[in-house]
């Protein structure tokens, strides 16, 4: 079986190349590579958009039965399941199969069946010297060519569509003619590289053409049924071993390209509207064909589009909404006349030819493919992924999850556990989604969260399996990413992602895409949002779970260890302490979950949240002989706090234990722990985490004196309000003078960066334990400052303007921050920013009131000043600095 290198040139006219139908183009390397094989001067494409002609032409099908109609960027998600596009069908004959674009926003291409599916930058101008040939094309090159199968690839060049990096909505002919001269300089590279041989079979062509010399967009506004030739007409060339070189003028159509090579490779059919042109290749006569070109006005996949034209030679009929609307002679090029009604017997043909493939034909792929005797399932492979959707009731979010879910690379299905006993998910699933193939909604009913995924993990069919949470949304690599350490790494057992959060979002789409298409599409909307870099302690799991609850995993593997594991708390945090122990949990440093939650960092599922007797736990570490004489009058105050629902933990490394429990004793109301642990620092603070059963924590050092209604003041703060996640309070600092001095709250990571801070006066919801994970150990001398930042980094804190206690020390637990301290903390905090300085980030509460460009605008002096003094510090971290884009 010969390989395949299928390269498409987007927006590359056939009247602009000097070996097709230009008298006035020079020739180039395009030219001379397209002229050594069969080159068709003459290709009808079904549109003038990729994302209207790209699935056509990968299944052979007309516009209409793809569902891919319109030509904006949400019609990607329109693609019909029943669809087979020729990827699969190589896929199904053995093959591996690749591809490849230069521009990794819109994947316009089919995603089906695609093993590797790669992109270069979100566009020309983010490349390293503003080419799309560089390093990250080059890499995939090698990968395809180290393939040990027969392969099918896919090449989709983008330096004429990014028109050379340049913005506008108007292009002369000279300039246009000048980009294909660049275009044809880095295809001469690519076509080098990959270097055809005598085991390839190679086809080149364009997906569409381009109007020139006038407003583009305004064109398409204004005539969008306009099906000419300057936009739907391209070329192609086959180039194989014992292909005779041939130039052919006959009309043929970009549908037939894909049965071609599938006819040429292993004499299969793809049993679609296009037809093989295997004969013609070989010397035989070019049939008389009949080409179509369908969109629609707006998002709604019809199988009848609101335009379309067919076209034969010089002969074009145009229709709307299915009736024959104008009758036109491209050879007219001067005074175009509409010939309809006159009783040609071209309008004839061309009418039965729109009845007989489209108004009379069947009006979905399943039943074309079932009138020409080809089944999906023989063709169509295994599923690859199988995703767990607990759904506990319905809401707009949980739609944009499921469609993102339904938008995978991979060969995906997803089970939705719907636990819903009101019957609107239901509802909603069969008006929302009733025609998609690969959602399985499996009633759960009185089904607690394990017992729901438990179910799911029985009925998935994919190796591997992923849970998701209904409200975030997904990148279309969410599981393709996830499953590449299965497939690089040895021993994973649990692949798990960043998450994005969204702080300003003016995209006005639902399109997600890939992580790098998302970021590109909302920075250059002047919308906002920011990366957290999971950095997991997988010994701390069986108390927080900082992987979160989005995960990939061996499907067998799990089912092995008896599933998902019981838990009162966290079933998932459980269950992924139960995989550790059998192998490697991996992290995939990417932003492939995206949340609008302002509160977290880490996905959680619905439904799973601590049960908390106790409200506060307040945890007081004793660490030498002299603080444990004033626990009595410590313990003391506790009782007199007006808030009754708290404990106190003792975390005791300066021994006498029997003294600390008998005390204890003589407290009866208050209920009081004491744990030991003679390490560390951070051993001794992280026990305190550990043992917690507060759903608030409240730190205090033992000399520090409570206001009775401190604790109370700082619930009132916090309690049922979902968007805030800590409170902090100032504080009266009494010198060894005796003089006193008010010490306000800082709140904001971006302060905490230019002056010392601790965890005094701080209440927080344990909860955001699994989202920045436990005191570390190589902060022993900073640790409340380091926690205080990280914290800070989830939500910034509100802040009380009462001073709440009274301080007799500048810092808490005999912290000692230093220089060295200094620059931890900053490093900590740019690590935990993906290794960047993230502006952003550092200003979200701005960014969430204005758009990035006004945002910048206002705080540029500032976030100059906040940079400065990062750049000050001396710290060699590598990070780069992230702004807004601004245009």
């Amino acid at each position: 079986m010969k390989n395949i290198i299928w390269i498409v040139i987007d927006t590359l006219r056939s009247d602009m190349l000097a070996s097709c139908l230009s008298d006035t183009a020079v020739p180039n390397a395009i030219d001379k590579v397209i002229e050594q094989g069969v080159l068709f001067t003459d290709v009808m494409t079904t549109g003038a958009s990729t994302r209207n002609t790209a699935p056509a032409y990968f299944s052979g099908l007309r516009p209409g039965l793809t569902g891919m109609t319109y030509p904006s960027v949400q019609s990607i998600r329109k693609f019909k399941d029943d669809v087979i596009t020729v990827t699969e069908h190589f896929k199904h004959h053995g093959y591996q199969t690749f591809r490849w674009a230069d521009s990794s926003l819109d994947s316009c291409q089919p995603k089906r069946g695609f093993d590797v599916f790669e992109a270069g930058y979100p566009n020309i101008r983010d490349t390293p010297n503003k080419t799309y040939d560089n390093k990250k094309r080059d890499d995939f090159i090698k990968k395809v060519r180290q393939s040990k199968k027969p392969f099918f690839v896919n090449f989709h060049l983008y330096c004429i569509h990014d028109f050379d990096g340049e913005k506008k909505s108007s292009w002369t002919t000279e300039d246009y003619l000048y980009i294909i001269s660049r275009q044809a300089i880095e295809f001469k590279s690519l076509w080098d590289k990959i270097s055809p041989g005598p085991e390839d079979i190679a086809v080149v062509t364009s997906d569409h053409g381009c109007i020139l010399n006038e407003n583009y967009v305004e064109y398409d506004k204004a005539k969008p049924g306009m099906f000419t030739n300057n936009r739907t007409r391209v070329f192609a060339s086959f180039i194989a071993d014992g292909l005779v070189p041939a130039k052919k003028n006959e009309l043929i159509r970009s549908i037939d390209i894909a049965p071609t090579l599938l006819d040429m490779a292993v004499g299969g059919d793809m049993k679609a509207q296009g037809i093989s042109l295997k004969s013609v290749l070989e010397g035989g006569p070019v049939p008389e064909l009949i080409g179509i070109a369908e969109r629609d006005n707006e998002d709604k996949a019809s199988c009848i589009t609101d335009y379309a034209c067919v076209r034969k030679k010089d002969w074009v009929l145009y229709f709307n909404n299915g009736k024959p609307e104008a009758l036109y002679s491209n050879a007219e090029t001067d005074y175009a006349k509409d010939h309809m009604g006159e009783g040609l017997e071209i309008e004839k043909e061309l009418f039965d030819f729109y009845k007989q493939t489209a108004l009379d034909a069947p009006r979905t792929a399943k039943e074309l493919y079932e009138q020409n005797g080809l089944s999906t399932e023989d063709i169509r492979g295994d599923i690859e992924a199988s995703i767990l959707l607990p759904v506990l009731n319905w809401s707009d979010k949980t739609r944009l999850a499921i469609e993102s879910l339904l938008d995978q690379i991979l060969h995906t299905e997803l089970i939705l556990l719907d636990a819903d006993r009101s019957g609107k998910v239901k509802a909603a699933v069969e008006k929302h989604f009733g025609e998609r193939l690969f959602l399985r909604r499996v009633d759960a009913g009185d089904m607690n969260l394990q017992q729901m995924l438990n179910k799911g993990l029985g009925l998935a069919t994919g190796p591997f399996t992923v849970t998701a949470v209904p409200d975030c949304q997904y990148t279309e690599n969410f599981c393709y990413s996830l499953r590449e350490n299965f497939l690089t790494k040895p021993h994973t057992v649990l692949s798990y992602p960043n998450l994005k959060r969204l702080i300003s979002d003016n995209r006005e789409m639902e399109y997600i895409g890939s992580n790098e298409c998302f970021d590109e599409l909302l920075f250059s909307r002047l919308g906002s949002s920011f990366e957290h870099k999971a950095n997991t302690a997988i010994f701390s799991l069986p108390h927080f779970n900082e992987i979160g609850a989005c995960a990939m995993f061996e499907t067998a593997t799990l089912r092995n260890a008896e599933g998902f594991a019981e838990s009162r708390t966290d079933v998932l945090g459980q269950t992924w302490h139960k995989l550790n122990r059998l192998g490697r949990i991996r992290h995939v440093n990417k932003g492939l979950v995206i949340s609008e939650d302002k509160t977290i960092l880490r996905p959680a599922m619905p439904g799973d949240t601590t049960l908390n007797n106790i409200k506060i736990s307040v945890i007081a570490p004793l660490k030498d002989a002299a603080a444990i004489k004033m626990m009595p009058m410590f313990m003391d105050m506790l009782t007199k706090q007006k808030e009754k629902s708290i404990e106190l933990l003792v975390l005791n490394s300066a021994g006498n234990h029997e003294f600390l429990t008998t005390l204890a004793e003589n407290f009866p109301k208050l209920k009081t722990r004491i744990i030991s642990c003679p390490e560390g620092d951070s051993e001794l603070f992280n026990s305190g985490l550990f043992s917690a059963h507060g759903e608030y924590l409240f730190w205090t050092d033992i000399s520090d004196k409570l206001l009775p209604h401190t604790l109370s003041s700082l619930l009132s703060q916090i309690n049922g309000k979902t968007d805030v996640t800590a409170v902090k309070c100032g504080y009266i600092l009494h010198g060894a003078d005796k003089s006193a001095q008010a010490v306000q709250p800082l709140t904001q990571v971006r302060e905490m960066i230019r002056e010392i801070c601790d965890l005094r006066g701080l209440l927080y919801r344990r909860r955001l334990h699994n989202d920045v994970g436990i005191f570390k150990q190589t902060a022993e001398t900073e640790l409340g400052w380091d926690m205080c930042v990280r914290l800070a980094l989830v939500k910034s804190f509100e802040s009380s303007e009462e001073p709440l206690i009274i301080a007799g020390s500048p810092y808490q637990f005999n912290m000692q921050p230093t220089m060295e301290s200094y620059l931890r903390i900053l490093r900590n905090t740019i690590n935990c920013m993906g290794n960047k300085v993230d502006m952003v980030r550092l200003y979200e509460d701005d960014f969430s009131i204005h758009n990035a460009g006004k945002a910048r605008y206002i705080l540029e002096e500032e976030m100059k000043t906040t940079l400065k003094l990062i750049n000050q510090s001396g710290i060699k971290s590598g990070a780069l600095l992230r702004v807004p884009k601004t245009y």
